[in-house]
């Protein structure tokens, strides 16, 4: 999806300037609640200064931050093959993480998730084209808690060869672990830490909370090779201010103390600038993610991004509603076509519902469908010789009038000029009377399941992954 053709700004350049100036003086004349002695140290070393459990970050060491911290826009496939750039003007997407829950394929019901849902929706997504990041989508709950980072990555590692990243890590001693099984997969260490095949989000607490374990995560992250994604995700009126203007100065200030804690412990580490606001209900306390002010943050924490010269990850297919419905059709759609036209580069939450908490493969199929759809809007009304098609009308018209046939419309419509869906419905058949979109998605992601098979790995990294797997058992279980 071409990202430069439309360009939807909620921002003017001063509006950005005063957000950019919340964020610097939150750093600076509130700070930052820091519990890691040894980040203290390095961060008053770059020029901070520390009252209690507050560090102090002031502009210039932010402008240091930056300075010492490099875009994260080559991805590579799970065997360290090249898969594309994010310099290439296209648009990515990758689904949800770390999920508890799932709705069934074939009862439609939420149930707990397994390690074998992660293993058929790892294999499900590997086959959709228009996905092109993975992640463990679920928190598998037949997995020990101290188990949870490192066997997820390994069964989705077995079922997948597209580029991939951990889910949100917290815990410092997950980080070699998950590293050493993407190492394992490409030619091991020296191969990952030239070409990453695997980036690892880190969330610190808000409102600008850095807990002692996080810290240590982000370093961990930071001298590991890999591309740290910082996720800080404020709610709208309760862990940051309820108006997105507050809310973007507090996430930015996340954002950036986490890089400036990142390039201490390693400068030059690859980072992308993500987004995951969402709003409160505040009629029943509960997080609404899908929420308008979802899609509208992300498409300004695009333009924030781009100030600073990184990549944005931002949040997008999301939904409250707890399967697919006509809530979850109004709420996805907005979410997603907002940051999509806004610029992001990299637009998360496929095959999620029930505001992060449940993961559904025919809600997969239906975003798959729902990114052409994205990918359609985007490329705007393209005007040149060709689509003008001046002399197919002059021929056509002088003759019997009827496009349908020519050369010129087959051309155009394998070019894309007019969208097809695959799961939608356009026309009634005998065939599908009586069938919808849900239907049709279940009986598509029943299909991938039995055909896809991701090429083998070889036998020596299955070796080696069960061998990382028996020691994080011996290791991390107590």
């Amino acid at each position: 999806m071409r990202k430069d053709v439309n360009s939807l700004q909620f921002l003017d350049e001063d509006d950005l300037d005063q957000i950019e100036d919340t964020a610097t003086r939150l750093l600076d004349e509130v700070g930052v609640w820091l519990e890691h002695a040894g980040a203290r140290e390095r961060l008053h070393g770059l020029g901070c200064h520390t009252t209690g459990h507050r560090t102090h970050i002031p502009h210039h060491t932010v402008a240091w931050a930056l300075e010492n911290v490099t875009p994260h826009t080559d991805f590579y496939n799970v065997d360290g093959s090249y898969a594309f750039s994010l310099n290439d003007h296209s648009f990515r997407f990758h689904n949800s993480g770390g999920l508890p829950f799932t709705l069934d394929l074939d009862s439609g019901r939420r149930r707990r998730a397994t390690r074998q849902d992660i293993a058929d929706m790892s294999c499900l997504l590997d086959a959709l084209p228009n996905v092109d990041v993975i992640i463990p989508m679920y928190s598998a709950q037949d997995v020990p808690e101290e188990l949870l980072a490192v066997a997820s990555t390994d069964v989705m590692l077995r079922h997948m060869r597209k580029p991939f990243s951990a889910f949100a890590i917290d815990r410092p001693e997950d980080v070699p672990y998950v590293v050493e099984m993407a190492a394992a997969c490409c030619g091991g260490m020296d191969a990952f830490r030239a070409c990453p095949t695997m980036y690892i989000s880190v969330s610190p607490v808000s409102p600008l909370r850095f807990t002692e374990a996080i810290v240590e995560t982000i370093m961990a992250v930071a001298r590991s090779g890999a591309p740290l994604n910082p996720l800080p995700a404020p709610s709208l009126g309760a862990t940051c201010p309820v108006t997105m203007a507050g809310a973007l100065a507090q996430q930015h200030a996340e954002i950036l103390a986490s890089f400036g804690i990142a390039a201490a412990a390693r400068p030059g580490v690859p980072v992308t600038y993500c987004s995951r606001l969402s709003p409160i209900d505040l009629r029943s306390a509960v997080f609404s993610w899908g929420g308008p002010e979802v899609g509208i943050t992300g498409a300004c924490a695009a333009q924030l991004a781009r100030r600073i010269g990184l990549p944005c990850d931002a949040y997008g297919f999301a939904t409250s509603a707890c399967s697919m419905d006509a809530q979850a059709a109004y709420e996805r759609l907005t979410n997603a076509m907002l940051p999509s036209l806004g610029g992001v580069d990299i637009l998360s939450g496929v095959a999620s519902v029930e505001s992060l908490l449940t993961g559904a493969l025919d809600v997969a199929i239906i975003d798959n469908e729902l990114i052409g759809l994205l990918d359609h809007v985007a490329r705007g009304c393209p005007v040149d010789q060709q689509t003008l098609a001046f002399d197919v009308m002059q021929e056509v018209m002088t003759r019997d009038g009827v496009f349908l046939g020519e050369r010129h419309t087959v051309e155009q419509i394998r070019q894309g000029a007019i969208w097809l869906p695959v799961v939608g419905d356009r026309a009634s058949s005998p065939d599908s009377v009586g069938e919808g979109v849900i239907a049709r998605a279940r009986t598509r992601a029943r299909e991938i399941l039995r055909t896809h098979e991701p090429d083998p790995l070889p036998g020596d990294v299955t070796q080696h992954l069960d061998e990382i797997m028996d020691r994080a058992r011996h290791e991390l279980l107590p």
